[in-house]
């Protein structure tokens, strides 16, 4: 299944409470989940396999914005940077993660909502997102945010369409 983007909403959502919904005009949202495996030999053949250690999952929005929308928030609207770096009117955000201890973290929702009657919707939840990296490009107007998840894969959820 091929899913544009431009049809999609993006929800970035604290521990609490707060969202804020992203209508994306251009741009791309990756993720990728690593599985990594340990090959065992048996005296130089290959024997056994094994789980290796978990690896968190990477995930890269680049995208431009059409607007943006707020849930659980008074005042300001958070820009998407604001609610990332939880600051200006995200600075009352609470982490997504469950220990207090652990680095401030978002859950982001993709939500694909074809207008197809025969499609069916898909909400794809990317929990305990980190940003490691921030690229600003003023030329293009996007904004790039690149990190990892608390997580090993993305939680998908499937809905029949309603008439």
């Amino acid at each position: 299944m091929v899913i544009n983007i431009k049809d999609c909403l993006v929800k970035i959502k604290d521990g609490s409470t707060h969202s804020i919904i992203v209508k994306i005009g251009e741009g791309n949202l990756t993720y990728t989940e690593h599985k990594p495996r340990q090959y065992v030999k048996d005296r130089g053949k290959l024997d056994t396999v094994r789980d290796a250690d978990e690896e968190p999952m990477a995930v890269s929005l680049d995208a431009t914005w059409e607007h943006i929308t707020t849930q659980g928030v008074s005042g300001a609207v958070p820009t998407v940077e604001d609610a990332m770096k939880k600051r200006g009117p995200a600075s009352a955000w609470t982490s997504s993660s469950s220990d207090p201890c652990e680095p401030y973290a978002v859950d982001i929702e993709i939500t694909d909502d074809p207008e197809c009657s025969i499609d069916m919707r898909e909400i794809l939840l990317l929990p305990d997102f980190r940003y490691e990296e921030v690229v600003h490009d003023l030329k293009a107007g996007t904004l790039k945010f690149t990190g990892k998840c608390n997580a090993t894969e993305a939680n998908p959820t499937r809905m029949a369409q309603t008439a």
